[in-house]
């Protein structure tokens, strides 16, 4: 059976690794060469006018990233739009509120493609262990997820008191980020799960792919605590049938060297464990802990507690989307809260700020009501299920 892999590593992917996984043997994992468009992310220009009319034509919003500063007085919210569906001319908008979600400033910095045969894509906003914020960006040729072309970009974003400023962007690594990085503090490096899609026939894909391929890169803060250079670091093998988007999550469980993982396939999400702060995996199990799942983004983290956050549709379907809590490392999921029970409601993310607050967002119906939502609750709240206290509000404009 062709398997692939989902590497978390950096800049560059090499010719070949071998890893171990708990109760496997060793299995060595064949991973081509492949340099992308190292220019990548000097596609993109960015625009800070919210009446730019080049940000009229919105027919979809969807895939939304949260993220904020730690004492909260910024809360940012990334999605992309542009266009009548995904494809070149897509872009990412970025939203800032400073009371905690209960108003927003919409457009006030996008992320735009000059070149108008590219997308940008699949936003994903990360705190890194000193506070910096930072965007990151997928972008690729027509309508493809990545295309051997693109990447991974990456700009540091702040807001200045009148708008959101930014960093030179950077690419930092082949193939799709759409989820946070996790920062390990025993280690003092962070782990990138990235990820690329099946090649297309016909495409420069179909050479370029590596037969093995869903990654996560790291960076040791260590060595560059002030630059965004990634390493290649480990890998987790899924078999090629269940593969559509696989979209990887990693939290630590403890200091100790215990993680998890979670990933997407065409059966719901699926779970790995890492007795050795994820260098090497074991085998992909059905994750039913929580109830059902369904082939869909979710959100796996760690709250300031210790406990670990998960928000899923709590169905095989894209509704009832619902906050989980384990006080027991993923063990079992008995605390939830339901975020929101309609149809249509998908690809959650989450933030939890200094003052206990979790700040989540996820869309609702991508071409008709093109709903960005957001929710702020706390740790208590699931802990009580108390849907009542949680707070809820729209994004986007109408």
């Amino acid at each position: 059976m062709r398997t692939r892999s989902i590497l978390l590593s950096a800049l560059f992917l090499t010719s070949s690794f071998t890893f171990l996984f708990s109760g496997c043997k060793s299995i060595k994992t064949d991973v081509l060469s492949i340099s992308g468009d190292k220019d990548a992310s000097a596609i993109a220009e960015f625009i800070s006018d919210p009446e730019d009319s080049r940000l009229k034509d919105r027919k979809f919003e969807q895939v939304p990233a949260v993220g904020a500063t730690a004492d909260g007085k910024q809360v940012f919210v990334a999605w992309y739009s542009g266009g009548a569906a995904a494809g070149p001319g897509n872009y990412v908008t970025l939203s800032v509120s400073q009371d905690s979600g209960n108003t927003w400033l919409n457009d006030q910095l996008v992320v735009y493609p000059t070149d108008q045969s590219y997308r940008l894509f699949d936003p994903a906003i990360w705190r890194d262990n000193n506070g910096k914020v930072h965007l990151f960006y997928g972008s690729a040729k027509n309508s493809l997820i990545w295309d051997g072309f693109g990447g991974v970009n990456s700009v540091e974003i702040k807001w200045d008191g009148k708008k959101i400023a930014n960093s030179k962007p950077i690419r930092i690594s082949d193939g799709v980020m759409s989820n946070k990085p996790v920062y390990l503090p025993s280690k003092n490096i962070a782990l990138f799960p990235v990820y690329i899609d099946k090649p297309l026939p016909g495409t420069k894909s179909e050479k370029a792919f590596p037969q093995n391929g869903v990654f996560i890169y790291s960076k040791d803060f260590s060595k560059s605590p002030n630059k965004l250079q990634l390493s290649p670091y480990a890998s987790i093998q899924i078999d090629e049938e269940l593969r559509i988007h696989d979209e990887p999550q990693v939290v630590e469980i403890s200091e100790m060297g215990e993680s998890l993982a979670m990933l997407r396939t065409i059966k719901g999400i699926y779970y790995t464990k890492s007795n050795d702060f994820g260098k090497t995996w074991s085998q992909l199990q059905p994750f039913t802990a929580s109830g059902p799942t369904t082939s869909s983004r979710f959100y796996l983290g760690k709250l300031s507690s210790g406990n670990l956050l998960l928000v899923s549709n709590n169905s095989t379907t894209r509704n009832k989307m619902t906050a989980f809590l384990s006080k027991d490392g993923g063990k079992t999921w008995p605390h939830k809260l339901l975020l929101d029970s309609r149809e249509n409601v998908s690809y959650p993310d989450a933030d939890q700020t200094n003052d206990g607050n979790i700040h989540v967002v996820f869309d609702r119906e991508r071409t008709g009501a093109r709903d960005i939502l957001y929710c702020r609750f706390t740790e208590n709240d699931i802990l009580n299920g108390n849907s009542s206290a949680v707070f809820k509000n729209r994004v986007n404009k109408k």
